[in-house]
Parts: structure tokens; sequence; C-alpha cells
């Protein structure tokens, strides 16, 4: 199976997977009650159902079998809970990306060249994935609020400042090897492909396709942007419903 396709794989079984007390300490940086698990989970849940304002508590406490009582004790507000929800679920769609990354650290711990020109235009196949779109849009909306109701909180933050430094640690890495361009700039170009990725969520068309690859056709990698828009754009297709590229 390509990485591209264990990627999407990854990611519907860890949308639709319960959340565990190790999986809340991981992400949230915080110790919960299995009380307060469950409802962290349902919300979670709750985030891929619903728009943020419309989710009401007494629904919360219903699914997640807990008194209303029990979540104001374990929790400030609905917004303190959503905020942790918002945590698990960006950390979440973070982590098939993650797991691409690390297979393309292994390739050039391993010195193996070969392995880095596979695994690099696997990991870019796997951010222009269907699933990854998907995430995109709907993390988009629970960044904003999170950064609302929680604007003190660095945790995606910090989330945001691993990927993005992993990524450019091992281009660079790569790259000093000789397996990158030496002229390409590495720190721009990861930069400019996260800005392309996320910015899916407001400007998404399905003609535009990948915008970001590593071109190994030469043997050497370089980094490039493209688009697989041809033609008038105004004479295309405007539904909603247009499959993905």
């Amino acid at each position: 199976m390509l990485l591209s396709d264990r990627c999407g794989a990854l990611a519907r079984r860890t949308r639709l997977s319960s959340v565990t007390q190790s999986d809340i300490a991981a992400a949230t940086e915080r110790s919960f009650t299995p009380a307060a698990t469950r409802v962290v989970d349902e919300m979670v849940r709750l985030l891929g159902e619903l728009d943020v304002h419309d989710i009401r508590v007494g629904d919360l406490a219903r699914r997640a079998g807990v008194a209303i009582p029990t979540i104001y004790y374990n929790f400030s507000s609905l917004d303190d809970i959503i905020a942790e929800a918002t945590v698990v679920w960006v950390r979440r769609f973070l982590d098939p990306l993650m797991r691409a990354l690390d297979e393309l650290e292994q390739a050039i711990e391993n010195d193996d060249a070969p392995a880095f020109a596979t695994a690099a235009t696997q990991l870019i196949e796997c951010y222009w994935s269907e699933e990854t779109i998907s995430g995109v849009h709907r993390s988009a909306p629970l960044i904003a609020y999170f950064r609302q109701v929680a604007p003190e909180d660095l945790r995606l933050r910090r989330m945001q400042a691993r990927m993005v430094g992993g990524h450019i640690a091992a281009l660079s890495a790569a790259q000093a090897k000789g397996w990158i361009d030496p002229a390409d700039d590495v720190g721009a170009f990861v930069i400019i492909h996260w800005t392309c990725v996320l910015g899916q969520a407001v400007f998404h068309h399905p003609s535009f396709g990948p915008l970001t690859a590593i071109d190994f056709s030469q043997g050497v990698g370089r980094l490039r942007y493209r688009t697989t828009l041809s033609g008038d754009i105004g004479q295309m297709s405007l539904r909603t419903s247009d499959p993905l590229p």
C-alpha cells in the first residue's frame, strides 16, 4: 500500500477511534478523570458533527453518560471542553502527516537516497490527499474558535512549530547530503507549502490540484510549486459536490 493510501486509511481509523486518557495526556498536556475523558471523547465526536455554536452541554452530558454537574466539576465552561477537544482533534489530524514525516526522517538516518525520494514524494501526496483536504476544512474553524476562547494557550502553536520545524530540518538534512538542489530555499518551500495546504479551507478549487511537489526526475530533488489548472476557471463547474482531485 502506498504511503498516501495509508495516510488516508490511518486518518479514517484515527477519526473514528475513541479518545483514551493517554491520548488526552499526550495531546492536551492535562490529566483527566475517566468521566472527564469520556466528556472530551464525546466532544471530539461532536466537533466532527456540529458547528461549535450548536453544541449544548445537555447533549454532551447525555452522550458522555455523565451528569451536568460532573462536567462543570471537571471543566470551567463548555468552551474549556471545546478547547481541549480541539487540541485532540488537531493532533489526530496531524498524526498521519507526522507518521509520514517519520518515514522521510528514517530514510535520511539510513542514508538511503532512493528511499528518501520515495518517502518525500509520498509525503507530498499525503499532504494533498482527500483525507487531508477534508481535515483542513474541518480544522480551520475549530482553530479559529480555539484562538478566540483560549488566546493565551500555546499548545497549537507548539504543534505547528514541531511539524514545520521537523519538515524543514528533514529537507535541510537531505539538502546537506546532496539529495535536494542546493539552490532551493527549503525554509521558504516548507512554509509556503503549509500555507497552501491549510489555505484550502478558504481557497480550494478541485481544478487546482496539488500545489507543491518535490521533483526527482533529474536525479536531485527540486522543490516545486505547481497546479493542474488549465483552461478558463470561470467556465468550470462551481458545485461544491464536485469530487476532490
